[in-house]
């Protein structure tokens, strides 16, 4: 059984969730949560779903003061 994996260049990094970004941020969690329902940080929500999803290019530039939209 061949078990090969190619990465490429163009492969995403998965999507976050709300402990990693707080940990990432050096936040509690709440502060995730709070800065979401304010619309202060980027974040994805599948549709029908209360599931949080962060990418984390779009973090870091967040962080970094850039436009992410």
């Amino acid at each position: 059984m061949n078990t090969h994996f190619h990465a490429s260049s163009t492969t995403r990094q998965p999507l976050l969730k709300v402990n990693d970004v707080a940990r990432l941020l050096n936040v509690k969690p709440r502060t995730i949560y709070e800065m979401v329902a304010q619309h202060r940080i980027p974040f994805r929500k599948p549709p029908g779903t209360n599931i949080l999803r962060f990418d984390l290019d779009e973090i870091m530039a967040w962080t970094r003061g850039e436009n992410t939209k």
